[in-house]
């Protein structure tokens, strides 16, 4: 399940290898995130991943810890990046960002089939101005 993890974070996030999306995350998946942007299924996974490269083409998201329990899988981690376009909020700025998270992981089959997202929101606007 580590691996699972690993490859949608370098390929879909980092990478923008969509594709894996498919391969990856269930059909019926949900994320439950802070920001409340829904994400669900391979295309809400997809539709998400395009638009932060397209506010932020250099992003690079790395993981600091995974936890494995059960069917769940902690995620520690975090993003750095420059902000070009608009995402939640302000149009680009062109100032460079780091923010730090942790998402849960629920895998069945194989696959992501939820998600629970804890960012802080106004720390990552407020690099911003915003």
């Amino acid at each position: 399940m580590k691996a699972l993890i690993r490859r949608f974070f370098d390929e879909v996030n980092n990478r923008g290898n969509l594709a894996v999306a498919d391969e990856v995350v269930a059909d019926a998946s949900r994320s439950h995130n802070g920001p409340g942007i829904e994400v669900l299924g391979p295309a809400g996974a997809k539709a998400v991943a395009n638009a932060q490269r397209a506010a932020f083409p250099d992003q690079d998201s790395t993981i600091n810890d995974l936890i494995l329990e059960g069917d769940k899988v902690v995620v520690r981690g975090h993003d750095i990046g420059t902000h070009v376009g608009t995402f939640m909020g302000p149009p680009g700025t062109g100032r460079h960002f780091h923010i730090t998270w942790i998402d849960i992981f629920r895998v069945e089959n194989g696959k992501l089939a939820e998600a629970w997202l804890e960012i802080d929101v106004g720390a990552f606007r407020r690099q911003f101005g915003g």
